[in-house]
Formats: structure tokens, C-alpha cells, sequence
């Protein structure tokens, strides 16, 4: 039996907006989850590469929501040193003056407003990166994306035409189990696609 040493690549704001936000599994084994409830047994698993930016607690509608973050990060580097890595980025806030969608009745005159924005900086590039770099370094034979973000499309579509022999996996973290809802252009460059339940959630 072929073993697939694998590598997953998790986009940890993907995987909190899309499904675990709402859930009680924020305590999330993400090592154990992969391992014993996402991939094949004939699956070697090398490590769990996890992509995530600091919150900003002036943002924050819980001012617990910073210190909860790096408990949460420390526990996994604690848990399986030798197998999760943590990449961190930064969000960027900004204060840009936009359109208003629609009007507000109470101020019928007012067109325009600012608004507070964040923007994650460093993960989109860090996880197409890291992905490229170890599907064309021959790190693994298969490569596992946690993400339902049509940016990795360029990087898994490189990984699929320059290194035929590794294998794409695609886990959504989508809060249905509709299947539309998976980013198509991820679906096509795949070998395999899994949308995350809340049962694998649980378990881990």
C-alpha cells in the first residue's frame, strides 16, 4: 500500500468564519482532527501548518478575545510540537470613506461614510508559498488545503500542472453541506474534496 506523506495547510480565518465561529469546538485539536477524522489511513501526516494573524482587541466585541487567541495557539504548539506549525501575519485596519448600500431613513441625505476595515496581510502568500515550496521541493505526495478562498486558486493550479505526481485535497469549512457553496475553481484543481462536519468537529 501506497502512504501519501501528506502536508495540510490551514487558513485559520477561513476555517473560524466559515464554521467553527458559532460552534462550541473553538478548542479545536486540528492535528487529531486531520488525522483520525479527514484523511485516508494510508495517509502519513507530516505536519499541520496553521496560517492565522493576531485580533486586535480594540475590535474585538470580547476584550478576552486577544489573551483566548494565544492560549489557544500555545496549546496547539504544546500539543504536537514536532507536528503543527503556527504562521502568523497581521490584520491591517483602515478608515476608508465609502458609498452607502442603501439609504438610511433617519438621514436620507447622507450618501457616504466611513467605515472601519481589516485586511489580513502575509497568509494568503504564506500558504500559496509554503504550498508551492513543498509540492516542488518534493516535501510530500499530497498536499491538503483548509480553505474555502478562490485565492489559492493559482497555487494549487501550478502545484496540478508542475507537479503532477503530488496529490490536492481540499477541506471546506463551510457551515452547510450544500455542495455549491465550495469554491469551484479549488473543487476543479482537487484530486478529492471533504467539507468539514460538525460530528469531525466534535470528535476532535
Amino acid at each position: 500500500m501506497n502512504i501519501l506523506r501528506t502536508i495540510v495547510f490551514i487558513d485559520g480565518y477561513n476555517l473560524y468564519y466559515g464554521i467553527v465561529r458559532h460552534t462550541p469546538y473553538k478548542w479545536l485539536d486540528i492535528f487529531k482532527l486531520f488525522q483520525e477524522r479527514l484523511l485516508l489511513p494510508e495517509t502519513e501526516l507530516l505536519e499541520v501548518r496553521y496560517y492565522t494573524a493576531p485580533v486586535l482587541g480594540s475590535l474585538c466585541d470580547d476584550p478576552a478575545s486577544p489573551q483566548r487567541q494565544r492560549q489557544y495557539l500555545q496549546a496547539l504548539r504544546k500539543l504536537h510540537p514536532e507536528k503543527i506549525a503556527v504562521f502568523e501575519g497581521k490584520l491591517v485596519k483602515s478608515t476608508p470613506i465609502l458609498r452607502l448600500a442603501e439609504p438610511i431613513p433617519a438621514a436620507p441625505e447622507l450618501t457616504m461614510a466611513r467605515v472601519i476595515t481589516l485586511t489580513e496581510k502575509k497568509t494568503d502568500v504564506n500558504i500559496a508559498s509554503d504550498m508551492l515550496t513543498a509540492a516542488f521541493l518534493g516535501q510530500c505526495e499530497q498536499v491538503v488545503l483548509c480553505s474555502n478562498d478562490s485565492d489559492m486558486e493559482g497555487a494549487l493550479k501550478a502545484i496540478r500542472q508542475h507537479c503532477p505526481a503530488v496529490r490536492v485535497g481540499l477541506v471546506t469549512p463551510i457551515a452547510s453541506s450544500d455542495h455549491r457553496h465550495i469554491c469551484k475553481e479549488l473543487k476543479a484543481l482537487s484530486h478529492w474534496v471533504k467539507v468539514l462536519k460538525l460530528d469531525d468537529m466534535a470528535q476532535a
